[in-house]
């Protein structure tokens, strides 16, 4: 029997897959609603597979992806989001997570999705895979879709007018951090300054 953990802020969500996972070859080894919680959590209990939401308070899915794969490389991540945009999946890829589906996928998918983690595959969603081969033969994936979902948090924080000491205080992240993440947006959107930065990303819609 596979033991799952799973991690997401809303109730319903984990109460629908706890349930889906009722079979002979899943067990719900348990669940967490805050990322920084659910790491703890996971660190104890070693489930197989761990199943996190993009979005969560605590630790995103992308920083718990992380720290669960520096300690414990063995254990499978699998993304659950409503997000679609390419720019979160490569960034779920890029933190080391073996999987990546919307909350839209089928019982059946996830199935296979989980077991393909649990033989060494990486698995995303069809329907991101279709939608992205598109967008690379179109030639539609840009460098500017490689921000990650940090860097989208602060780019908008940013567009909000605040300076780094505001966004380091808001996001609890040190100050070198933050001018680290201002410094790679820049880079990223080809732009010399932040007000360049931020009318770059409205202008291109990736933020709004």
């Amino acid at each position: 029997m596979k033991k799952i953990f799973i991690a997401d802020d809303h109730n319903i969500v984990r109460e629908g897959l706890k349930l889906m996972f009722h079979t002979s070859r899943y067990e719900v080894i348990g669940e967490e609603e805050n990322g920084e919680l659910a790491f703890q959590k996971i660190m104890k209990n070693k489930p197989d597979v761990a199943i996190l939401d993009l979005n969560m308070p605590g630790l995103d899915g992308i920083e718990l992806t992380k720290r669960i794969k520096e300690y414990m490389q063995e254990i499978k991540v699998i993304i659950l989001t409503i997000h679609t945009e390419e720019k979160f999946l490569i960034d779920a890829m890029m933190s080391g997570a073996d999987g990546f589906v919307l909350k839209t996928i089928s019982r059946t998918e996830l199935f296979e999705g989980i077991e393909s983690v649990l033989n060494g595959q990486k698995f995303i969603d069809p329907q991101l895979m279709q939608r992205a081969f598109f967008n690379v033969i179109s030639g539609e994936w840009t460098k500017d879709s490689l921000l990650t979902v940090r860097e989208l948090e602060i780019l908008k924080l940013m567009a909000m007018g605040k300076t780094n000491k505001e966004i380091s205080s808001e996001l609890y992240l040190g100050s070198d951090t933050v001018k680290e993440y201002v410094t790679n947006i820049m880079k990223k959107l080809d732009c010399k300054n932040r007000t360049e930065a931020v009318a770059t990303a409205i202008r291109k819609k990736i933020i709004f």
